[in-house]
């Protein structure tokens, strides 16, 4: 069972990791909706500001994952002419659900409590909030929460690039490396030039 967790692409069918990974896109996007956060980029998940509709939502979500698939699945083929779309697919799409489970904090009444505190009080230019211990702790567990799923989705990304691409080489993990760098940077501009509602 924990080789499975570990590196699902190698013990589940394609179609199993599709249904999955589509059905868990769609729910998270809906659970944004219900949590007023939006993804900006394919790194991050916002949260406040404007209140978007679950399409403008989808539609964030989607080109941000169609980027992504698009860029590793051009590197594959460069690294394996076999690699297959549908694999790409699957690899993007099952590693986000570890970044979409951050999403939890959101439903823990303490700790929504403190982020709206904390968030109301830097609004307002009231920075004693940051001074209390109980807030900073909340705040400082967040954050080791949101990094560490980060992680999980970036080692789901590698794990599953490396198995379905066959990748072997230091060059191979380096192009790796720099393509999910451009994909970070090139989602980052376009919310910045491209409208992010239909």
């Amino acid at each position: 069972m924990i080789k499975k967790l570990l590196n699902p692409f190698a013990y589940f069918n394609d179609m199993t990791l599709l249904i999955i990974g589509i059905l868990a896109h769609f729910f998270f996007t809906y659970i944004a909706k219900l949590t007023y956060s939006n993804f900006p980029d394919f790194l991050s998940i916002k949260k406040g500001g404007i209140d978007f509709t679950f399409l403008d939502l989808l539609y964030q979500n989607t080109r941000n994952i169609a980027i992504a698939i698009l860029c590793l699945f051009i590197l594959g083929k460069i690294i394996n002419k076999r690699t297959r779309f549908i694999d790409i697919v699957n690899v993007v799409l099952i590693s986000r659900i570890a970044y979409y489970i951050v999403f939890i904090t959101d439903f823990i009444p303490i700790i929504n409590n403190k982020l709206d505190k904390v968030t109301a009080g830097v609004m307002s230019n009231n920075l004693a909030v940051l001074q209390e211990s109980s807030t900073m702790i909340v705040i400082v567990i967040v954050a080791f929460i949101a990094i560490f799923f980060i992680c999980v989705m970036f080692y789901y990304l590698y794990i599953g690039f490396k198995t379905v691409t066959n990748l072997k080489t230091i060059p191979q993990t380096f192009a790796f490396i720099a393509t999910i760098l451009f994909i970070i940077i090139s989602t980052t501009i376009l919310t910045l030039v491209i409208p992010q509602t239909i």
